[in-house]
């Protein structure tokens, strides 16, 4: 039997392994800096009129589901002498929203007895919703 001297072989050594595609002199990657937009790990949430969740019980929810420390952050919206209604949970992942939704439009959440409705978050909705 004759040796593959000129094939990559399973660790890449071999003519072509030198001879990378990549920038080298490219910055080295970081999850931590090179992430998907926020908007892109986020979901809008939507609670029962009179029946708000805190921004806390949110996260622990979250959390406690899909993975200690999911969660980036959470937005309860707050008006003067009116119950929350609505909010945003940011995620770490770009994959989390889409676990949570488990395919539907709309996954539908009890918390602590309350319900919760989360779906993807739209940019542009938001943003038309402030102009108003």
């Amino acid at each position: 039997m004759e040796p593959n001297n000129g094939g990559a072989g399973i660790l890449g050594a071999g003519p072509a392994a030198g001879r990378s595609r990549l920038n080298s002199a490219a910055p080295a990657f970081d999850p931590r800096v090179n992430r998907a937009p926020e908007e892109d790990r986020c979901c809008f949430l939507t609670f029962s009129n009179g029946y708000p969740i805190v921004e806390p019980r949110v996260t622990d929810f979250f959390n406690e589901i899909f993975g200690p420390n999911c969660v980036e952050r959470v937005y309860i919206h707050r008006p003067v002498g009116q119950p929350s209604l609505f909010g945003k949970v940011v995620f770490r992942s770009l994959l989390t929203p889409t676990l949570v939704l488990e395919g539907q439009d709309v996954k539908k959440y009890m918390v602590d007895g309350y319900p919760m409705w989360c779906k993807k978050y739209d940019k542009e909705k938001a943003q038309q919703g402030r102009q108003l």
